[in-house]
């Protein structure tokens, strides 16, 4: 799967970078704003993007998960605030910093599994930890 990181943390795309890459994705960027991803989506135009929910320009995260979901683009988000997520959302999967590789690679598999990839999440939904 082709996947973009957006993350403003250069460290932890980084680790995401390096774990995606050891678990047989290609990843294709990473970008710490949401105005860098919507730039980069329409030019790499990934499969999959995992979205931290604060960037570099807000907390914006989430509209970009919604955003994504409208253009068919799949999501994980990977934030250390997961715990603010108080509404439904269209991410895949949800997975609370800090990440390690089993847990990314099993929300990359429940996505990829999921029929349509984008179901939208009840707030009574497990977030994988």
């Amino acid at each position: 799967m082709k996947i973009l990181i957006c993350e403003d943390n250069p460290v932890i795309a980084l680790d995401l970078e390096i774990m995606l890459e050891e678990i047989g994705h290609e990843v294709c960027g990473a970008v710490g704003s949401s105005a860098e991803c919507l730039a980069l989506v329409a030019v790499a135009r990934p499969d999959l993007v995992t979205v931290d929910l604060d960037l570099a320009d807000g907390p914006t995260g989430l509209r970009l998960v919604r955003f994504l979901h409208e253009r068919g683009i799949r999501s994980i988000i990977v934030s250390g605030q997961v715990s603010c997520l108080n509404e439904p959302h269209p991410a895949g999967a949800v997975i609370p910093k800090p990440v390690d590789q089993a847990r990314l690679a099993a929300a990359l598999s429940r996505v990829a599994a999921a029929e349509d990839g984008a179901a939208t999440h009840r707030l009574t939904d497990p977030v994988l930890g």
